[in-house]
């Protein structure tokens, strides 16, 4: 399933580019209509994270991935994500190391962005990678 992983990969980029561009057209034409998406506990569906963007309530600045890897389910694919993202919400400069995860699926239109969680990493990067190594060593 290696194309697989690597077209969801490519529009995931594109997604990324667009969204750092503030370009929520783009971004639209990826999402699936009964998208869903979490960030840090406030969910919204594709309208509102689209508003979001657009009123300039979220603006991505800069991500910085550690991490990716991608399961591919079939007609499902799952990228997950450990990023560092510096992004601008309501005015303010914040940094978060997120662990993300999205989730596309196949449609007859093409692969489409169904869902995007950000889950915030409690400690910081550099500490998480350290304990992750560990339980790496440890469990797999």
């Amino acid at each position: 399933m290696i194309m697989t992983t690597h077209a969801i990969q490519g529009i995931s980029e594109q997604i990324w580019a667009a969204k750092q561009a503030n370009d929520m057209t783009a971004v639209a034409g990826f999402i699936a209509d009964n998208a869903r998406f979490v960030h840090m506990g406030i969910t919204f569906d594709k309208t509102g994270e689209l508003e979001v963007f657009n009123e300039k309530i979220f603006l991505f600045k800069a991500v910085d991935v550690a991490e990716e890897y991608v399961e591919d389910y079939g007609s499902t694919a799952i990228i997950f994500k450990k990023m560092i993202l510096t992004a601008v919400i309501g005015g303010n400069e914040v940094q978060n190391p997120f662990v993300l995860s999205e989730v596309f699926t196949k449609t007859e239109a093409g692969w489409k962005l169904a869902a995007e969680t950000y889950t915030r990493i409690a400690s910081d990067f550099e500490a998480y990678k350290m304990w992750r190594a560990r339980i790496d060593k440890r469990y797999y």
